[in-house]
């Protein structure tokens, strides 16, 4: 079973996410803000990470950061999160080493589709 760790500080966005993501058939691990991210982050091993990029304690763009400088999370994907989508948001989630751009209000069966391919694309051959 993949873990994914789902870091959003709306309670009914973490929840609605979790929730079809949990029936999808993964394990999700929640954090409510950038800090409980890092936390959580460093007690388990997540498969993929959604983060939101404006959240309080730290911001998605310090939590990858925090994550890329451990080995473990040097190739894990990271999806950033946002509702705030402006013109150069997707470029500069890129650049910075996000894998993935998504906006919200988020398309449940889109974000699903991104998370099987991108979980495929990280393993040896791109087996499932």
């Amino acid at each position: 079973m993949k873990t994914i760790l789902v870091a959003e500080d709306r309670d009914a966005s973490r929840e609605l996410i979790s929730t079809v993501l949990t029936a999808a058939g993964y394990l999700v691990i929640e954090a409510r803000d950038g800090q409980e991210a890092v936390d959580r982050a460093m007690e388990i091993s997540a498969d993929l990470v959604l983060l939101d990029l404006y959240m309080p304690q730290l911001d998605g763009f310090a939590v990858l950061e925090r994550l890329r400088e451990r080995p473990e999370y040097a190739a894990v994907p990271v999806i950033a999160l946002t509702a705030s989508a402006m013109a150069g948001d997707r470029e500069r989630a890129l650049e910075c080493g996000f894998t993935e751009y998504i906006s919200k209000p988020v398309n449940m069966a889109f974000l699903r589709r991104e998370i099987e391919r991108l979980l495929r694309g990280s393993l040896p051959g791109g087996q499932p």
